[in-house]
């Protein structure tokens, strides 16, 4: 899964926050990655892990529903098996999910 949400802050500048699975990790095979900022060289990271699917899930969506509350829109998605779908059909529309 990789997704990318923008929003352009009131002095110009476009702030990101990016959403991807690709980094695996060694103790459970639910994990995502968040990075944020104003350059993708530059900006935060951090790294999330989870025991169940559930819980995965139900962390990525908190986290759209925070981002969309925040004035973030959706520039693209790639999720896999089309399992994200549900969660982020709607962030364009400024609506929590």
């Amino acid at each position: 899964m990789m997704i990318a949400l923008y929003r352009i802050a009131k002095t110009g500048q476009m702030d990101y926050y990016y959403i991807h699975d690709y980094q695996g990790n060694l103790f459970s095979p639910y994990t995502f990655t968040a990075i944020w900022g104003k350059d993708l060289n530059t900006g935060k990271e951090r790294s999330f892990t989870f025991s169940t699917r559930t819980e995965m899930d139900e962390k990525l969506r908190e986290l759209f529903n925070r981002r969309v509350k925040d004035g973030y829109k959706l520039l693209y998605s790639y999720p896999q098996k089309n399992n994200y779908y549900h969660i982020f059909e709607n962030v364009n529309r400024k609506k929590a999910l």
